[in-house]
């Protein structure tokens, strides 16, 4: 028995979806480096949020924009829509409470290590907050696209 070739659509879905991983991963990098390399951080920051945008909007198109409200959804589309909305809020969550242990522990830091100017730390929460709106948007359309691929997988 051999195993049946993966669908073209499911490839170009995970393409999309790993180019935007390393995108978002790029952007929170850049906000890595910004208390001591602010200039690369700011490229890196830029750069990131554009390919993370790109790779969104590509991964949206993938799966027919189905993490979009629409009216007409049948009960299963209806019911994978609410699934990935529950991960969207989970990866709120879980990226709300990892910026509240980054802000301790750049404040930690700043008292005891060095000293930061107040527009490298805006600028670092600037970065983080772009990341966790990337994260969380990209979230629910990557497990829509991991739904869709499952199916298509299944299907065949």
């Amino acid at each position: 028995m051999t195993a049946a070739a993966t669908p073209g659509t499911v490839k170009a879905r995970n393409r999309s979806i790993y180019f935007t991983d390393a995108a978002i991963a790029v952007v929170i990098l850049g906000a890595c480096l910004q208390f001591f390399l602010p200039g690369w951080s700011n490229l890196l920051w830029m750069l990131g949020c554009l390919g993370a945008a790109l790779g969104i909007y590509v991964v949206r198109a993938s799966i027919g924009k189905a993490d979009l409200p629409s009216t007409d959804l049948d009960e299963y589309e209806r019911q994978r829509r609410l699934e990935a909305r529950e991960v969207g809020l989970t990866t709120a969550f879980v990226t709300t409470l990892a910026l509240f242990v980054v802000a301790g522990a750049v404040a930690f830091a700043s008292k005891f290590w060095f000293d930061p100017t107040a527009t490298d730390v805006a600028l670092f929460f600037s970065q983080l907050l772009s990341a966790q709106l990337l994260c969380v948007t990209f979230s629910i359309a990557r497990s829509l696209a991991g739904k869709i691929n499952r199916d298509e997988l299944i299907e065949q």
